[in-house]
């Protein structure tokens, strides 16, 4: 709290006073005085032209404006929060890797490549962000992240992509289906079906658009999400045909059944994507180097 008041007194004095439902309140939560509090506020009203705080019994009540206000403010504090974070793990001199990565990694490859990555290397600590595909490419652009687990491949400037492993695309039918118990299928003979997909804008809906594309027909949508564990859960509930991702290299079985696709394209590529610029020795382009092998279940 004290850091956060030296970067943004008025937001965090406002924010205070909103939570507490006074001047002493606040004053007290922050170790100020509470006509400090109060001059504070009132130098903040000035500037903003806007009526935060009315008096009310002993303490204040917001206005309007200040109830609104706080809502983004409490999300501008939060993310101040992180940036400190950030800024403390920047400021150690033990190596850091920032690691982006799209959502179906997360359950299972990310936590077991970091472990693995880890065991030689125990002194390197990782932040995680998740992301989709586009904005993790121009978080590692930007330098906000350091490398980061997309896909499909980017076609950009600037960045550096390691290839890792092709992921299958797969079916999970509700078991009433005539397709369930199936070993492969041809997406073809799926034409008339209604799919469950990955929402427009992720890396997995651009697999599978390309796939339906090849395959001749255009797919008949009655659910899309984010969350490819739920597309699965939906169709053992019998609400259409899913079509994700297949297990990553290494990861357990899917508890629910899927089918193999015959079709040629029924893969997406994920890799690995630095900046061009990073040095050969930082911590992001070794563990790049050590997924590529990494990715491979080892016996």
């Amino acid at each position: 709290m004290d850091r956060q008041h030296a970067l943004a007194p008025a937001l965090t004095e406002f924010h205070a006073v909103m939570r507490t439902g006074s001047f002493a309140g606040a004053a007290t939560e922050l170790r100020l005085t509470p006509t400090t509090v109060s001059r504070s506020i009132h130098r903040l009203e000035h500037r903003l032209r806007l009526r935060l705080f009315v008096p009310q019994g002993r303490g204040v009540a917001p206005t309007a404006a200040a109830t609104e206000l706080a809502r983004y403010a409490e999300r501008a504090l939060d993310e101040l929060a992180v940036g400190l974070q950030r800024a403390d793990l920047e400021a150690s001199p033990a190596p850091l890797i920032r690691l982006g990565f799209i959502r179906t990694l997360g359950a299972s490859f990310v936590p077991r490549i970091v472990a693995a990555y880890r065991r030689p290397h125990p002194d390197v600590r990782f932040v995680f962000e998740q992301g989709v595909t586009d904005d993790l490419l121009d978080a590692v652009s930007g330098r906000r992240i350091d490398a980061a687990l997309v896909s499909p491949p980017p076609a950009r400037d600037g960045l550096t992509v390691t290839a890792l492993f092709d992921q299958p695309l797969v079916v999970v039918p509700p078991p009433d289906s005539p397709f369930a118990g199936r070993g492969e299928i041809a997406l073809a003979e799926l034409a008339d079906e209604g799919f469950i997909l990955a929402q427009a804008g992720l890396g997995t809906r651009a697999a599978t658009d390309a796939l339906f594309l090849g395959a001749g027909f255009e797919p008949r949508i009655v659910l899309e999400t984010e969350d490819m564990a739920m597309a699965r859960a939906m169709a053992q509930e019998g609400l259409g045909l899913a079509l994700v991702p297949g297990p990553a290299p290494g990861d357990p079985p899917f508890p629910q059944e899927h089918v193999r696709l015959t079709d040629a394209a029924a893969v997406r590529s994920v890799v690995v994507v630095t900046a061009s610029d990073a040095a050969e020795s930082s911590p992001a382009v070794a563990f790049a180097r050590f997924l590529a092998p990494a990715a491979a279940p080892r016996g």
